[in-house]
């Protein structure tokens, strides 16, 4: 997993900055640049398999929780990369991310911050990037924000069947995880209130298979300009 990281951290690195997209490019302008996308979900509405196909399909790397984490790890620990890392987040995002951990910093709000940090770092060079808040930071204009959703009683079953836990532990574990995930992304909004909080497409993997899902992606993307691989008939 390191060397996998450091890899990915160099890539991350060397991408190119969002200064050099003009002020006022729009979804045209994504036509240059690896395709990004970020994915908010619902716990339970298997956001694991259409992230991992919907990368597939665009040629980019998948960034899971894990991932993220490993990446900050191993940034953190090579100052050089580090150093780096912050040449590569330009002065405006640089600032938002220091203004919403200003206050006293704790080693969670450091660890958060420079997530932050790979977040921004990682859109020039494209990437599906599961959670932590993506959509929130990144460009709107650069970034396809999807948001997976499904019902209560479905994503019981299927976190139940996953963990192989009964169903009220299950029911337990979505109440808990939505909350914490809704508390942080309703605080990352109040910081920066002219940030888009809203998504380009909200699917119900209730009434689509991941591949569906894939599909319904890849079009909507293609409907608003992203380029996207051509699909093999």
């Amino acid at each position: 997993m390191a060397n996998d990281t450091l890899k990915i951290i160099q890539s991350i690195v060397g991408a190119d900055l969002y200064s050099s997209i003009p002020a006022d490019s729009g979804p045209d302008s994504t036509v240059k640049m690896a395709p990004l996308v970020t994915i908010s979900r619902y716990f339970g509405a298997g956001s694991g398999d259409v992230s991992r196909l919907l990368a597939e399909r665009l040629g980019v790397q998948l960034y899971d929780k894990e991932l993220l984490k490993s990446i900050v790890k191993d940034a953190k620990a090579d100052k050089h990369l580090l150093d780096r890392l912050d040449e590569r987040v330009i002065s405006l995002a640089d600032e938002l991310v220091h203004a919403f951990f200003s206050k006293k910093s704790t080693n969670k709000d450091s660890f958060l911050r420079y997530m932050a940090k790979v977040i921004l770092g990682i859109g020039p060079s494209g990437g599906v990037i599961i959670g932590r808040g993506a959509h929130l930071i990144l460009p709107e204009e650069r970034t396809f924000r999807l948001r997976l959703e499904g019902s209560e009683r479905v994503c019981i079953k299927r976190v139940a069947e996953r963990k192989s836990i009964k169903k009220g532990k299950a029911e337990k574990l979505i109440k808990s995880t939505n909350k914490d995930r809704d508390k942080f992304h309703k605080a990352l909004a109040k910081r920066y209130p002219t940030r888009v909080d809203g998504f380009d497409l909200t699917i119900n993997t209730d009434r689509f298979t991941p591949e569906q899902s894939v599909e319904i992606v890849l079009t909507a993307m293609e409907l608003l300009g992203f380029k996207v691989p051509a699909r093999v008939k």
